[in-house]
């Protein structure tokens, strides 16, 4: 179990939950249908954005990835998924600073990352009552 300091801190171990419940009902003031339609909302978007970060990745076209990556960036943070808003940050950075190779590595684990983000927030809605 990981405690709120450790939260605080950001210390998650890597098989921790790459959301953070809390924060997105803290965002929704804890309404379980705001929080499950954001939840949702931000799997259809990242989900079709990642669809274009492989067609920029393709057409290696770097700025479109940076682009991208900035896109998801925030509303990953919204939902309190840390960890990604951090690959997408990085993503951007990668973009600006014409770094393929780092580009590269971030498409490897993009969509990792978001297959357990959508895999949590399936179960966690499957639990919540509408």
């Amino acid at each position: 179990m990981i405690e709120i300091d450790e939260v605080e801190k950001g210390a998650f171990p890597d098989e921790s939950l790459p959301v953070d419940m809390a924060v997105m009902r803290r965002m929704f003031h804890d309404n379980p249908a705001l929080v499950r339609k954001f939840g949702l909302k931000f799997i259809e978007v990242a989900t079709d954005t990642l669809v274009e970060m492989k067609a920029a990745q393709a057409g290696k076209d770097l700025l479109a990835l940076g682009r991208l990556g900035h896109k998801l960036k925030s509303s990953a943070r919204t939902i309190g998924a840390s960890g990604f808003a951090d690959l997408c940050e990085a993503l951007e950075k990668a973009g600006t600073e014409n770094n393929w190779s780092g580009a590269e590595s971030l498409m490897a684990e993009i969509p990792v990352l978001l297959e357990r983000i959508t895999q949590q927030l399936e179960n966690e809605f499957s639990n919540m009552s509408e």
